[in-house]
């Protein structure tokens, strides 16, 4: 019997852990949206806005050469 409990529980737990997802958005949604879609919408989002800065500093470092060759070769 205490065999059966012990394994119960060890089942629940495992099945919980499983359904958890430890990310930013914590252990549990009260809301329809589950912690996983939750999780991958911040991770998108995430990478959107460091591949949006990543062009912007490139389109930045890319015109200050271009403004130093042009002086450099006196235009």
């Amino acid at each position: 019997m205490a065999q059966n409990n012990r394994k119960q529980l060890t089942d629940k737990l495992n099945n919980y852990f499983e359904d958890c997802c430890f990310d930013i958005q914590g252990i549990s949604s009260s809301q329809g949206v589950s912690n996983l879609a939750e999780a991958q919408m911040a991770k998108i989002l995430t990478k959107i806005v460091v591949g949006a800065a990543s062009v912007w500093w490139s389109a930045l470092e890319l015109r200050d050469f271009l403004k130093n060759r042009r002086s450099q070769k006196g235009f």
